[in-house]
């Protein structure tokens, strides 16, 4: 039942207007403190490249890079775990045990599926894993190192039945399984998030008051619902599995949780319930969007990607298949470094490295001409950013492969084929 205090169905712009406010994209946060920011808009994705500089400059005044590093690396307030659906973030200290107790098991599950397959078995995979923990039991190790120091005759290759699933070898899937039963966490090398050089530690090392396992799952939902309702709603219950990688039955039953309790809006447009926080209700019936707000996100942004549809949510069904990353030629639900006016993406933008400034590229044809000086201005103060703290940009994580299309140029001759993005 919707809650009384909504006369009517709120429109889907007022929705968007208002996470972009709650998310600090349409003016900064009010303090520089970066660990409350990361509370109030939640965990940020740290996929391998400068999203997390980029993400925090579009929603702090005055925002360098070495003040994440010095949080992340040095006083290690942060934390970059791998957690929900196998992504990488960044995370609270305080919500480690969370983050690693609901990370998914991909390779705990490809392993059973597998075990006959395999040219080890269980003992030796015991054996193995047990070896790289004492080889990370004083400081952390490279792969490299790690694989020098293990017996050779644990360390196989894996055949192509095995590969093509993802299982490259014994050593590497006996690393996965450590990180996914919350033994060993991987970090950057170099002290940049950017970084793809990277050594693994043992987890008690690095967080040693974290117990994740300690932790009932139930209640590990119920702690995640509370931070996602409270960074993303107006949001459904069914954005909030999506996000968390849970099904659906768990994530109603942790959303009812949620304290204070969440209650529903009704959405124009759409059947679906919508929830928000009680405590929340009456500033969001008040609020009045800033007109011509404008932001510069990055790639895996949480503005676009805390909620499981961008196509008719935040693009236009015309605009469909601009805003993503495609491979093979086929578009991908994963959003570029977009451009976001008033709660809506109106283009993309990329660095340009031979120029040194930033390439945008507007899809929208209704902006007016003020609006568009604006977008400019905010493009020079992004490169001037991007010039004085990050040096060589990766727009894109370390997941990005050979078959994936993600520049500007590329992108637009694709345009207007007719494809559609998974949803």
């Amino acid at each position: 039942m919707t809650s009384s205090k909504v006369k009517k169905p709120i429109s889907l712009e007022q929705v968007n207007s208002w996470r972009m406010h709650r998310q600090f994209l349409d003016r900064p946060f009010a303090s520089k403190n970066i660990v409350d920011l990361i509370k109030s808009v939640g965990w940020i994705y740290s996929p391998g490249c400068s999203t997390p500089y980029l993400a925090l400059w579009a929603r702090l005044s005055s925002f360098k890079a070495d003040d994440l590093n010095r949080l992340v690396f040095d006083e290690r307030k942060l934390v970059q775990l791998e957690t929900l659906r196998g992504c990488t973030m960044l995370v609270p200290r305080d919500q480690a045990s969370v983050a690693l107790r609901i990370r998914t098991r991909t390779f705990t599950e490809l392993s059973k599926q597998a075990r006959q397959q395999m040219p080890i078995n269980e003992i030796e995979m015991e054996r193995l894993k047990s070896s790289i923990l004492k080889t990370v039991q004083s400081a952390s190790r490279t792969p490299e190192q790690i694989q020098q120091a293990m017996p050779p005759s644990l360390v196989r290759d894996f055949g192509p039945d095995l590969k093509r699933i993802g299982l490259t070898n014994s050593l590497s899937l006996a690393i996965n399984l450590l990180k996914e039963e919350g033994k060993l966490i991987k970090q950057q090398s170099k002290k940049r998030l950017d970084s793809t050089s990277y050594s693994l530690a043992l987890t008690s090392n690095l967080l040693p008051e974290a117990d994740p396992f300690n932790l009932r799952m139930e209640e590990a939902f119920a702690q995640l619902a509370t931070q996602y309702f409270r960074a993303e709603s107006p949001a459904r219950v069914k954005d909030f599995a999506w996000w968390a990688g849970i099904n659906v039955t768990d994530a109603i039953r942790a959303a009812a949780e949620v304290k204070p309790r969440l209650v529903p809006i009704a959405v124009e447009g759409t059947k679906d319930e919508f929830l928000i926080s009680e405590t929340d209700l009456d500033e969001f019936i008040a609020f009045t969007p800033a007109e011509g707000a404008i932001s510069f996100i990055p790639y895996r942004d949480t503005y676009l990607k805390g909620q499981r549809e961008v196509v008719d949510r935040f693009v236009p069904a015309e605009h469909a298949d601009k805003p993503f990353s495609r491979w093979k030629g086929k578009l991908i639900n994963d959003p570029l470094a977009t451009i976001v006016r008033d709660g809506r993406v109106v283009g993309v933008w990329e660095w340009n490295e031979d120029d040194e400034e930033v390439d945008l590229l507007l899809f929208d044809p209704n902006i007016p001409k003020s609006t568009e000086k604006t977008i400019h201005k905010r493009a020079l103060d992004l490169a001037s950013f991007i010039r004085a703290n990050l040096g060589d940009v990766r727009l894109q994580g370390s997941d990005y492969g050979p078959h994936q299309m993600t520049g500007i140029h590329d992108l637009k001759a694709l345009w207007g084929k007719g494809a559609q993005v998974s949803r």
